[in-house]
């Protein structure tokens, strides 16, 4: 999986900014624009996972404390067919609770002990040593981070102007430096939110051909 060292090299080679004195960007910069890519990936593909709960018999009550806190339950499924056996897995109402960590189990029946299934799901993680974003999807986020990157540096160039060198008589106009990186940050930016838009409709299709 990409962290967030892989993704600042890349980044700067995808922006022509090699890391040293001259760099005109610096980690913290990058890093800043990363995080900002991510999340908004996360946005449209959060991090999907499935965690198995043994049910307490009579209750309808699943305790889910081992949950990450910014976890977002997307399904529940009880009962499961028994191992080896095939089958549907039941997919009951349910309400979740997350200020005491418990899913509440709605409807006909009550578990008796048996496992259930539960899908969740929380923004990407990317640190500089680990990190949740697929490989296949790197150069996606390095594509938003070039953006946010490119975004950021035309905060600092609103107040270039057009002057006259009196010395020298000659005219140097650094007005043109603002739309520029602007429009490179929209190009970026863009192609970013192609991306993820392609991304997200590629895999709920997947997701649908499972469920078939």
């Amino acid at each position: 999986m990409p962290t967030l060292a892989t993704l600042r090299a890349a980044l700067r080679l995808d922006l022509n900014d090699p890391a040293g004195a001259t760099a005109r960007w610096s980690d913290t910069d990058l890093d800043r624009a990363i995080t900002r890519a991510v999340a908004t990936y996360s946005e449209a593909l959060p991090h999907v996972q499935s965690t198995t709960v043994t049910t307490i018999s009579g209750s309808r009550i699943l305790p889910v404390t081992g949950l990450d806190a910014t976890a977002t339950i997307l399904s529940v499924e009880w009962p499961l067919p028994a191992a080896g056996a095939r089958g549907v897995p039941g997919r009951p109402p349910w309400r979740h609770d997350p200020e005491v960590g418990t899913i509440t189990v709605v409807g006909p029946g009550v578990p008796a002990g048996e496992a259930a299934r539960i899908e969740w799901s929380t923004p990407h993680v990317v640190t500089e040593t680990v990190g949740t974003i697929p490989e296949g999807d790197a150069a996606v986020i390095v594509t938003g981070a070039a953006g946010y990157a490119c975004m950021a540096w035309s905060t600092g160039t609103a107040d270039n102007f057009r002057y006259t060198d009196g010395e020298g008589a000659t005219t140097v106009d650094d007005t043109a430096a603002g739309p520029e990186w602007r429009a490179r940050a929209t190009a970026h930016l863009d192609r970013f939110d192609r991306d993820l838009k392609r991304l997200a409709t590629a895999r709920a299709r997947s997701t649908r051909a499972r469920v078939r």
